[in-house]
């Protein structure tokens, strides 16, 4: 479900008025950014690897952006061609604010020149500090959170006894939907902990769980149906 502001970029993408550098601040509580950035991307393609987008992540060793870092050398790469299908090439860079000083201001001239043929959003969490000079060339935008997030933290997961039962409320909550799914993982894996205290079984049952996470990333990259990805989650 999009949001206003998707709608809203999506807008200014139509009316040739997107800019071309973002920083997109969110609150990591409610707002998963590769999710945010994927319902934003849906407005203009259905392909999971689209030719005209780039999403960059640092590895699982890297503790910041460095100048070799292999994602921020694709980076440079993507920025020689112009786009195959869009109006525009999206790059997306999650985790912004653990770009390293000395990288930032090697990348300081691309952010003020970078080309109209490109949009690059700067994914960072609302307490991380950017520097100056990089926030100083972009433009701000603040994802807002579902608007009814107070209220789905009092939610009793616990209610919902069955997959279908999950699907109904889910179409009855008027918020995020992908957030809700998110906080009935959270139900979920803390029920298999409390249990694991007093029930060795219980262990095994931790084990399907992770296993069930795995395959449920897996699901949601690859578009699977709501109710294939949330059945895992039942005993």
């Amino acid at each position: 479900m999009q949001d206003n502001l998707q709608k809203l970029l999506y807008k200014k993408y139509l009316d040739k008025n997107l800019a071309a550098l973002y920083i997109a601040k969110y609150d990591s509580a409610f707002i998963d950014p590769e999710l945010w950035a994927k319902e934003f991307l849906g407005q203009f393609t259905s392909l999971e690897d689209h030719p005209d987008v780039l999403k960059i992540n640092k590895t699982e060793k890297e503790t910041e952006y460095k100048v070799d870092s292999l994602s921020i050398k694709n980076f440079l790469k993507f920025l020689n061609y112009r786009p195959i299908q869009l109006e525009k090439k999206f790059i997306f860079l999650f985790d912004a604010q653990d770009l390293s000083v000395i990288l930032s201001n090697k990348l300081l001239k691309i952010f003020e020149e970078l080309d109209a043929h490109f949009c690059l959003i700067l994914m960072v969490p609302d307490k991380a500090p950017m520097l100056a000079t990089v926030e100083s060339r972009a433009i701000k935008l603040q994802i807002s959170a579902p608007k009814n997030s107070d209220n789905q933290n009092s939610f009793d997961f616990g209610k919902l006894k069955t997959p279908m039962d999950l699907m109904n409320y889910l179409k009855q909550a008027s918020g995020n939907s992908q957030y809700d799914e998110k906080k009935f993982i959270e139900h979920a894996i803390a029920q298999i902990l409390l249990a694991a205290q007093s029930t060795p079984q219980s262990f095994n049952d931790l084990e399907a769980l992770l296993r069930s996470l795995e395959n449920f990333e897996t699901a949601n990259n690859f578009n699977n149906s709501k109710l294939s990805r949330i059945t895992p989650f039942f005993p």
